[in-house]
C-alpha cells in the first residue's frame, strides 16, 4: 500500500500545481482585460479633450463665437 499512497500523493501535488497555474493564468487574463478597458476610456477622454480644445482655440462651430471667445479668455494660452 505504500507505493499507492506515494503515487496518489504525487498525483495530488501535480493536480494542485496545475490548478494553481490555471488560476494564475485566469487572473492575468482578467487583469489584461481590465487594463484594456481603462485605456480605451482614457483614450476617449483625451481625444474628446483635444477636439474640444481645437474647436475652442480655432473658433469653430460658427454660430457660437461669443461663447467661444469667453472660453478662450478662461483657457490658458487663450
Amino acid at each position: 500500500m505504500g507505493k499507492q499512497d506515494k503515487r496518489d500523493s504525487k498525483q495530488d501535488k501535480r493536480d494542485s500545481k496545475q490548478d494553481g497555474k490555471q488560476a494564475k493564468w485566469a487572473a492575468k487574463t482578467e487583469l489584461s482585460l481590465a487594463k484594456a478597458r481603462k485605456r480605451k476610456w482614457l483614450f476617449m477622454i483625451l481625444a474628446a479633450g483635444i477636439v474640444l480644445y481645437l474647436l475652442v482655440s480655432k473658433g469653430g462651430l460658427g454660430g457660437i463665437g461669443e461663447l467661444l471667445d469667453k472660453l478662450k479668455g478662461i483657457m490658458p494660452g487663450g
